[in-house]
C-alpha cells in the first residue's frame, strides 16, 4: 500500500495504525492548498505585517526535524526540512490560487524532490536538495488538526512514490495487441501493440504507478459511446486522444490532431472521477511517439520527454532523447481549440 494516510478536506479517508517514529528510507509528502488572505492590518497600520505564513508543519518531536511548509511574503513556498531548506520562485501561489506539492525526501539524498505545480496558471517548478535526511512518519503527519483545514487534500507515503503526471490508463483497460485484445496488466515489454494504422509496434516500457484520484489530481473518465469508445475508459488528464474527421479539417486544417484529456472535460463526454481515493495506471512507451488502440479509442503512449521531465531515477540521467522523443506524433491542441473543437463535435452529432 503506497500511501498510508489520505486526508480530503479535514476528513481522514486512509490511517496507519499507529505514527511511527523509525527511520524510513525515503518519504512522499502530497499536499493540495489554496493560498490564503493575508492578514488584515491591525492598530492603525496602512499594511499587514510581511511575515511567513505556516501552511504545514509536522508532528515530530523536534520542530526543526520536521516537515514544514511558509507561505513567504513575495508568494513564495519555502519548505524546510533539517538541513534542506528550498524556495520557489516568487510569486507561485497568490490568494485563492490552488497548488498541487510533491515532495520526497531521502535518506541517501538521491531522489529527493520539490516539486510545486500550480494549477490555475499552469506553472511548474522543480527543486532538488541533493541532501540525505533522515525521516520517519510523525515528521511528515500534520502537527496540528488545523493545518488539514489549509491543505484540503493531504497525503503521506513510507517509501518513494514516482510522479503519475504521464499519459496513462487505468488498471482494466483492454489493449490491441498482435495477440488480440488483452488488459494493460498482462502487457509486458516487448508485446507488440497495434497503432491506429494497422501496424505493430514493439512496447518498450510499461509500469503501473498508485495515483491519488482526488482533488485535482482526480482522472478523468471517458464515456462511452463518445471517441468510439464501447465502454467507459479511465485516464490520467495527460493523456492525448487522436480526433479526426470533417469537423478536425475544417476548424485545425489537418486530418488528425491530438487533444489532451483534461482540456476535453466537460461534464458530460469528459469529467473528473473521484470514486476511488487511489487507482493503478499503467503508463506505456514505444520506440517513437505513436497512438495505440485502447478500448477501441487511439490514445498516444508516453514520451521519453514525459518520463525523463519528471526525473524519474530509473530513466538514465545521460540519455540524450531525439526531437522525435520530446514532441507529439501530431499537433497538439492548446485547450481554447481543444474545447472548441469539442464543442463543434458535439453540435455535428
Amino acid at each position: 500500500m503506497a500511501w498510508q494516510a489520505i486526508w480530503n478536506e479535514a476528513k481522514a479517508l486512509r490511517l496507519p495504525a499507529r505514527i511511527s517514529d523509525a527511520p524510513l528510507r525515503g518519504l512522499t509528502l502530497w499536499l493540495e492548498l489554496s493560498g490564503p488572505r493575508r492578514p488584515q492590518p491591525r492598530h492603525g497600520r496602512l499594511r499587514p505585517r510581511q511575515v511567513p505564513l505556516r501552511l504545514w508543519r509536522g508532528a515530530g518531536d523536534n520542530p526543526a526535524e520536521a516537515i514544514t511548509l511558509y507561505l513567504m511574503p513575495d508568494n513564495a513556498l519555502r519548505l524546510t526540512h533539517g538541513d534542506i531548506d528550498l524556495s520557489t520562485a516568487p510569486d507561485v501561489l497568490r490568494t485563492g490560487e490552488t497548488v498541487g506539492i510533491r515532495y520526497v525526501t531521502c535518506s541517501e539524498g538521491r531522489h529527493d524532490a520539490f516539486e510545486v505545480t500550480n494549477f490555475d496558471r499552469g506553472l511548474a517548478q522543480s527543486l532538488r536538495a541533493g541532501l540525505p535526511q533522515q525521516v520517519s512518519l510523525a515528521t511528515a503527519f500534520p502537527g496540528d488538526p488545523r493545518y488539514l483545514n489549509i491543505a484540503h487534500i493531504a497525503a503521506i507515503a513510507p517509501s518513494y512514490v514516482p510522479a503519475t503526471d504521464l499519459p496513462g490508463i487505468e488498471s482494466g483497460a483492454i489493449v490491441e495487441t498482435a495477440q488480440g485484445p488483452r488488459p494493460v496488466d498482462a502487457l509486458q515489454a516487448g508485446d507488440l501493440l497495434c497503432d491506429a494504422e494497422g501496424e505493430l509496434r514493439p512496447l518498450r516500457w510499461i509500469e503501473a504507478r498508485p495515483r491519488l484520484c482526488i482533488g485535482r489530481t482526480a482522472p478523468m473518465r471517458l464515456r462511452a459511446p463518445y471517441f468510439g469508445l464501447a465502454r467507459d475508459l479511465v485516464v490520467t488528464p495527460q493523456t492525448r486522444l487522436l480526433q479526426t474527421g470533417p469537423v478536425v479539417d475544417y476548424l485545425c486544417g489537418t486530418e488528425a490532431v491530438l487533444a489532451q484529456v483534461g482540456d476535453l472535460a466537460n461534464g458530460r463526454a469528459v469529467f473528473r472521477d473521484r470514486q476511488q481515493a487511489v487507482r493503478n495506471f499503467y503508463h506505456m512507451m514505444l520506440d517513437d511517439p505513436a497512438c495505440i488502440l485502447i478500448e477501441k479509442c487511439a490514445i498516444e503512449t508516453a514520451h521519453l520527454g514525459d518520463v525523463m521531465a519528471l526525473g524519474d531515477p530509473q530513466i538514465s540521467p545521460h540519455a540524450a532523447p531525439a526531437e522525435r522523443d520530446m514532441t507529439a506524433s501530431l499537433p497538439l491542441l492548446d485547450r481554447a481549440t481543444a474545447r472548441a473543437l469539442l464543442t463543434a463535435v458535439s453540435r455535428a452529432a
